[in-house]
């Protein structure tokens, strides 16, 4: 037994022998702690490595009962220590939280382990979870400053139950950002209940950038399975349809919590899951925004499916999709199409027109200061407006005029935005290095619009770089290169994969700590002050209409939109902070600093 007093917790580990808990010398109180108290505990099998994380408000009677023989992974487990963590701060609702934290990180923790050898009962989180919110209980700020991080660092840490010094560094993990069994907002948990009752309706799940539309993707796959696990007899088959650059770290995200080895889920882009020709009883799709439609521009992999006897006089795969699930949830950003071989808004409100519409309105990924005046949600609309205010796009979002200027005109080291008026390539990645020697664990990178020429080709070779800036007081010239990959860029082992210029297609539905952006002449003023696509400028041939086509007035106004498209994503990645850089193009700057009044 070992206890230790902290400011807002306490522990106490016991030796475990064949479920007898060795209770010698632990006084009343501690006693009492185990007979009637909100605890969270983790078991740990020396011999095989494997954890257990639970809750419970009485720890003996819950000991008895999983060492009664009927649950099997206790029975082979051979668990001899555990850990019961008690707080000030804890209650019913709270324990809730803190449980599905702890097996978040640990998963996160051990996420190398080939067996991934965190257990829990899952079935169990997922209905606690079930209808609770973030906002549902008090103190959550103390949870976690004053119990889950200290308990990490200076207990479980010292005592080699976790490899990894901190949670900061796991807390940019995908397996935390989207794991499926977070506590999830009441708008979000509200969305769920809906679809879930109502399994003959389709739904649009319409969000900005970073409104947890993923997170709500995942929830709902790990309640269909719970819900499949009930109804044994008559179970629900489930697609799930991602884009191509996130297909392995889905995978791996449902894969590690126990949901992928399930024969009713398929998760598939939406070209394989067409091919499969397979019926399923609810397809859900993240970034149904960026869904193939036929087009001349279109990689030949996509347009094949048009080759099924059975889908070839179909437009689109959303419209294929329509015909392979009865029910369909979209998650969909108006604002996020980049190229015109994406769905086009017209052929995505006619095929979704008899779809329930709702709306994610809670930002996640940006995180301006507590300290300052202004809000997340400022910069969001701020960036709409910059971007969209002579478009008619900003009444299909979650767009507010009323947005607070101050924040673009900050000045301060500790500003969410910022911009820099020379030397941009120099300077931006000097701010995301700095960055990095105060947090090591941030993944930072400098982003670009598609303005400098590219091939597929070039990502295998270090030395072809396609970025460069002659240098200044002493500096010596940059010359870097574009993302080497497209797929999973961000886990690349390239000596140089941290000062590689980062793409929309290598980043788009991932999140960033620090953010540069480098806007460039693919995006120009016209006379009449307004914002237009300039395709001599940009460089992705599928990116834009052939020379014919773009005489057409309106696929000039839809190039204009890509392009706006694509900025939007690079300047909605940054978690921390954003800065931008104008790559030659003294013009939007000036437009930049008019609109914004910086």
């Amino acid at each position: 037994m070992e206890g230790n007093l902290m400011a807002g917790y306490d522990y106490i580990e016991l030796k475990v022998n064949n479920g007898e808990l060795n209770l010698d010398n632990l006084n009343n109180d501690q006693l009492k702690i185990l007979d009637h108290r909100y605890v969270i505990y983790i078991y740990r099998s020396i011999t095989n490595k494997k954890f257990y994380i639970g809750q419970t408000k009485n720890f003996k009677e819950r000991n008895k009962e999983h060492h009664d023989g009927r649950e099997q992974k206790f029975n082979s487990a051979n668990f001899n220590e555990v850990i019961i963590l008690f707080s000030q701060y804890f209650n019913g609702s709270s324990l809730d939280d803190v449980e599905s934290q702890l097996i978040t990180y640990f998963i996160a923790d051990n996420q190398r382990s080939r067996s991934y050898p965190i257990q829990y009962s899952y079935y169990e989180v997922i209905n606690l979870t079930m209808g609770n919110s973030i906002a549902e209980y008090q103190n959550r700020e103390d949870i976690s400053s004053k119990v889950i991080l200290p308990f990490w660092s200076n207990v479980l840490y010292p005592k080699k139950w976790v490899k990894s010094k901190t949670i900061d560094k796991l807390r940019d993990e995908e397996l935390v950002k989207y794991s499926p069994i977070k506590i999830l907002t009441e708008q979000q948990q509200n969305i769920i209940n809906d679809i879930l009752k109502h399994p003959t309706k389709s739904y649009v799940i319409n969000g900005d950038a970073g409104t947890g539309k993923t997170i709500l993707l995942t929830h709902l796959v790990a309640k269909l399975i719970k819900k499949n696990e009930k109804n044994k007899n008559n179970k629900i088959r489930i697609g799930v349809v991602v884009q191509p650059n996130w297909e392995d770290i889905a995978k791996k995200i449902f894969k590690v919590y126990g949901l992928l080895n399930n024969d009713n889920l398929t998760v598939a882009t939406s070209t394989t899951l067409i091919k499969q020709k397979d019926l399923y009883d609810i397809i859900i799709v993240d970034e149904s925004h960026k869904l193939s439609r036929r087009h001349n521009k279109q990689m030949a992999s996509f347009n094949s499916v048009y080759n099924i006897k059975k889908f070839s006089n179909c437009k689109s795969h959303l419209e294929i999709l329509k015909k392979l699930g009865k029910q369909m949830v979209l998650m969909y950003d108006v604002l996020q199409a980049i190229r015109p071989a994406n769905i086009t808004r017209a052929d995505f409100r006619e095929l979704t027109a008899d779809f329930e519409q709702r709306t994610l309105s809670t930002q996640f990924r940006v995180q301006v200061s507590v300290s300052k005046s202004y809000t997340s949600d400022d910069y969001i609309n701020g960036i709409k407006y910059l971007l969209y205010k002579d478009t008619n796009l900003l009444q299909y979002t979650n767009y507010n005029p009323d947005f607070d200027k101050s924040l673009f005109q900050d000045n301060a080291d500790d500003a969410y935005f910022g911009y820099f008026e020379d030397k941009p390539l120099h300077k931006l990645s000097n701010w995301i290095d700095s960055d990095r020697n105060f947090h090591p664990e941030h993944i930072n990178r400098v982003l670009a619009g598609l303005v400098e020429p590219w091939k597929i080709a070039d990502g295998k070779d270090i030395n072809k770089t396609q970025w460069h800036e002659k240098g200044y007081d002493n500096e010596p010239d940059l010359n870097l290169r574009w993302n080497s990959t497209q797929k999973n860029w961000l886990q690349s082992k390239d000596t140089d994969a941290k000062d590689q210029i980062g793409s929309v297609f290598a980043v788009q539905g991932i999140d960033l700590n620090k953010v540069g952006v480098l806007i460039g002449k693919d995006l120009q003023v016209n006379k009449d002050n307004q914002l237009v696509g300039d395709p001599s400028h940009f460089y992705n041939v599928n990116g834009k209409f052939s020379k014919e086509d773009y005489d057409i007035p309106t696929n000039k106004t839809e190039f204009t939109i890509y392009v706006l498209n694509i900025y939007y994503v690079l300047l909605t990645r940054g978690i921390d902070g954003i800065r931008i850089g104008f790559w030659h193009n003294d013009k939007f700057k000036k437009y930049f600093k008019e609109t914004l009044e910086c």
